[in-house]
């Protein structure tokens, strides 16, 4: 097939803060040289012209970004060193006070003392989508090229080098076949790729198994953070205001937490983080939530709202322990893709920014060079082990492990590591193998009476998270045998991905003469949380890029 070519000198994959972050200090990096050469201040040559793009698969720039979020500004800061005074910075509300509390059933207990890394008196409350819109303003008037649409499927190798990424072909029927609108998809060749897609990335994935890149380190973790955004009647929010809580509707056993946020305007959001180790096969984050909502603390801050957003996604939480190798020939990672989130602290969009800025300073001085071997680009990992990434992170190595026994023992030893320093890395294990089969003892879910206002169902949120995908396209959710959820996943876990999926991607169904359950993927529902590709006990669902532009239209979470 004849494909368009597009040659790059820096490709960034993903239009996340890593990214675009990376992509700003890099043409920062390049405008400064060019003045000191053409000033006589610095030999050499000056790179002219340079082609620096961002291809992201959302159809917009922060069209598929969720979080929380309470930014932590130390990399903003180095960035653009002026944003609190920039009129056009997207700053829901700053915060003016903040909370911690453990939830019981039907009590709160305010926390004696908050540890100085949940501290977040004076940071911005932001919409990720809305600040990765506003960096890639920043970065377009620098002259950047981006792509939203573009969806990366495969990366191109020369040798066993990267030299680029393919983009998805678009136009193609369920069967496989093309239709009368087809495209081939773009080769985006590029000197230095670097890739940023956020946790559980595909083409990361692929670089880190091809190159073996996570030889040393832990695998992978994550939670499963859902997230909705209420509005209050006017005049209720007037501050802005944090609250962390542990506790109830988890059980001890489980490792997670919940957030509320006061947002702009009349506006607040709540989340629920569960780690996707949980050993309970009927985990339903989505329906956490819902009952999260029915508590009375919760309810008396919140309990007015209407429900006008909702997203999922998956949290990288292994830390510094599952960070691997950073670079190969050709290509870097950044951002959640390398595992750049501090468990501790609940925070990864500085170390984010901040990767991504260490890895520009890497592909710049590459381009000089005019050499992107591992060897020129090992100084990108040399700079993350030098920065203060390695001291955000380091000390919260061991603090998912901590929590392997339970909540109790886990603060313990928390406690300890606050004491004393984090100790030697915990080995742990990938989230799927600590699902336990049917007849788990889990706390039991009851049945809610929702009002489709303030407590909502999954697919009542689908439509709130306003995910669209082309119907007649090939399934991106690929799972390679289905008869094995109709049968041993059936009979040893009561199907898990029925429930743990927060968009109801996945149900059995009845099927023929015989009704025999068999399992049905309306994958137009999925909202990118790669949840099932971490948590399917038998790994046989893989999470693929949807065409371009498919996909949630988070916009203001």
């Amino acid at each position: 097939m004849q494909r368009d070519e597009m040659p790059c000198d820096v490709l960034f994959v993903g239009a996340g803060p890593a990214c675009l972050s990376g992509a700003l200090h890099l043409m920062n990096l390049i405008e400064r040289h060019n003045e000191q050469v053409a000033s006589g201040e610095k030999q050499g040559d000056a790179i002219e012209e340079p082609m620096i793009c961002v291809m992201e698969k959302g159809s917009a720039v922060g069209a598929h970004q969720l979080s929380g979020a309470v930014l932590d500004p130390r990399a903003l800061d180095e960035l653009v060193p002026d944003w609190r005074t920039r009129e056009d910075f997207p700053a829901e509300r700053f915060v003016d006070r903040e909370e911690m509390v453990f939830l019981t059933e039907t009590g709160s207990i305010a926390a004696p003392w908050i540890p100085p890394e949940l501290h977040n008196e004076g940071k911005p409350i932001i919409s990720l989508g809305r600040f990765c819109a506003w960096l890639a303003g920043l970065v377009e008037e620098k002259g950047v090229n981006l792509f939203p649409g573009f969806t990366g499927v495969e990366l191109l190798w020369d040798g066993d080098r990267c030299n680029g990424v393919r983009t998805g072909d678009r136009g193609i029927g369920k069967d496989g076949s093309q239709k009368d609108n087809f495209e081939p998809g773009m080769d985006l060749t590029s000197k230095v790729t670097i890739i940023g897609e956020g946790p559980r990335g595909h083409l990361a994935r692929k670089l880190i198994q091809r190159k073996e890149l996570d030889a040393n380190s832990q695998p992978m973790i994550y939670e499963i953070g859902v997230k909705e955004v209420l509005e209050l009647p006017e005049g209720t929010v007037k501050d802005g205001w944090v609250v962390h809580s542990l506790g109830w509707p988890l059980d001890t056993k489980t490792f997670g937490g919940s957030f509320i946020y006061s947002l702009g305007g009349d506006r607040v959001c709540i989340g629920l983080l569960v780690a996707l180790d949980a050993a309970d096969p009927d985990m339903d984050a989505h329906h956490l939530l819902q009952q999260l909502k029915t508590h009375p603390y919760v309810k008396e801050k919140i309990g007015q709202g209407k429900v006008v957003k909702y997203g999922a996604k998956a949290v990288t939480i292994g830390g510094w322990a599952s960070k691997p190798q950073l670079y190969t020939d050709g290509a870097m990672i950044v951002g959640d893709s390398a595992s750049f989130l501090n468990p501790m602290r609940i925070k990864g969009i500085h170390l984010s920014m901040k990767s991504g800025m260490l890895a520009a300073e890497a592909a710049f001085e590459a381009l000089l060079k005019g050499d992107s071997s591992a060897s020129t680009l090992k100084a990108y990992e040399d700079k993350v082990h030098g920065s203060w990434i390695r001291e955000d992170m380091e000390p919260a190595t061991n603090m998912h492990a901590n929590f392997a026994q339970g909540l109790i023992p886990g603060l313990v030893r928390t406690g300890m590591q606050y004491a004393f320093g984090p100790g030697p890395v915990t080995k742990f294990s990938a989230d799927h193998k600590h699902v336990a089969r049917k007849g788990y003892a889990a706390m039991p879910l009851p049945k809610l009476e929702l009002d489709g206002k303030y407590l909502v169902d999954k697919l009542t949120d689908v439509y709130h998270s306003g995910t669209v995908h082309e119907e007649q396209q090939p399934a991106h959710l690929k799972i390679v045998d289905t008869e094995i959820c109709a049968t041993t996943c059936l009979e040893e876990y009561g199907n898990p991905c029925t429930r743990f999926c927060p968009a109801q991607v996945y149900n059995m169904r009845p099927h023929g003469e015989t009704g025999r359950l068999e399992m049905e993927v309306d994958f137009a529902n999925c909202v990118h949380c790669k949840t099932c590709d971490i948590r399917d006990p038998y790994q046989i669902i893989t999470w693929m890029p949807p065409e371009g532009g498919n996909g949630p239209e988070y916009g203001q979470m």
